[in-house]
C-alpha cells in the first residue's frame, strides 16, 4: 500500500539558490570557509549572465547573493541589477557582513533597490556592531527584512543583548547559532543515513560553476556537478548516494535513516 502527502507527481520546488559571486572578503573570520580574504576571485559579469540563465530553467523560490563578501565585488550593483532583472517574482536574499553597506551610499541604495531581504552576520568575528547599528534602520525603514545571525562561541552576553535591543527596536530578527563550518569539540555525528535537512532547499552555486546542495558542503570534492552540465536542472533534484565531508562534524546534520535522498520525499512507500 502506498500513501503520501504529497501527490508523487507534484512539480519539485527548490528553496533557495545561493549564487557566490565572490570569494574576496573585508574579514578574516576564522570559522569561516567561503571566503578568502582580499586574495579571492570575482565572478565575471558575462558568467553571472549564464549562472542565471541556467537557474531560469528549475523552479526556485529564493535567489541569495553572497560570498565572500558580496559587497566588495566591483560589479555588485549591476549584478543585482541582472539578477532581479532575470528572476522578478523571487525573493531577493543578500548575505552580507554590512561593512561596505555602511561605509558606501550607492551600495546600500542598490542593497535597498534590488533586494527583499538582508542577512548579516555579526559577532567579534566579523567586528561589525557600528556598521550594523548604522545599517539595520535604514534597511527597515524600506521595508526590508533584516535578519542578524550571531555565532554563540565568537560573541559577549552584552552584545547579544544589545543586538537583542537593536532588532526589537527595528523590527528586525536577531538568530544565534553555533559554529557550523569547523569542528569545535563537538563529538562525530553517527551517520546511519543521508541527512534530509537539505532537501530541495539549497543550491550552492561557486565562482566556477560547481554545485552544492548543502550551504555546509563547499569541500571541492564534495561538488556533485556543474552549473554548466547538460542535465543540471535534472541534477539538481536527483537522488544524493553519499554523505558530504562535513556531514561528520555538522551542528544541522539531520539522519534520514536513507541511504539514497531524496528520491523517497515525494512518494513514501509502507506497509
Amino acid at each position: 500500500m502506498t500513501s503520501s502527502s504529497v501527490p508523487p507527481n507534484t512539480p519539485r520546488t527548490l528553496k533557495t539558490a545561493k549564487i557566490k559571486i565572490t570569494t574576496k572578503c573585508n574579514r578574516h573570520c576564522d570559522f569561516c570557509i567561503f571566503a578568502e580574504g582580499g586574495q579571492g576571485e570575482n565572478m565575471p559579469p558575462d558568467t553571472f549572465k549564464q549562472v542565471l540563465d541556467r537557474l531560469a530553467l528549475i523552479p526556485f523560490q529564493q535567489l541569495h547573493i553572497n560570498g565572500g563578501e558580496p559587497t566588495v565585488h566591483r560589479d555588485f550593483g549591476t549584478l543585482s541589477g541582472l539578477a532581479r532583472e532575470h528572476f522578478p517574482k523571487q525573493v531577493m536574499v543578500l548575505g552580507s557582513n554590512a561593512i561596505t553597506l555602511a561605509r558606501n551610499q550607492r551600495l546600500l541604495d542598490a542593497t535597498v533597490t534590488y533586494y527583499d531581504q538582508v542577512l548579516i552576520g555579526c559577532d567579534e568575528e566579523h567586528d561589525n556592531y557600528d556598521e550594523v547599528r548604522a545599517v539595520v534602520p535604514v534597511l527597515r525603514r524600506a521595508g526590508k527584512t533584516v535578519v542578524i545571525n550571531s555565532v554563540l562561541e565568537a560573541i559577549a552576553p552584552d552584545r547579544l543583548g544589545q543586538l537583542a535591543a537593536l532588532c526589537d527596536e527595528y523590527g528586525a530578527v536577531h538568530v544565534t547559532n553555533h559554529v557550523h563550518h569547523v569542528d569545535v569539540g563537538q563529538p562525530a555525528n553517527v551517520l546511519g543515513g543521508l541527512c534530509d535537512r537539505n532537501v530541495d532547499r539549497h543550491l550552492m552555486i561557486e565562482v566556477d560553476g560547481d554545485c552544492y546542495r548543502c550551504f555546509n558542503a563547499m569541500a571541492k570534492n564534495d561538488s556533485e556537478f556543474t552549473v554548466w552540465d547538460d542535465d543540471f536542472a535534472a541534477k539538481v533534484f536527483a537522488p544524493r548516494r553519499k554523505h558530504y565531508d562535513f556531514c561528520l562534524k555538522c551542528h544541522e546534520y539531520r539522519d534520514s535513516g536513507l541511504q539514497v535522498v531524496p528520491a523517497l520525499t515525494r512518494h513514501t512507500a509502507s506497509v
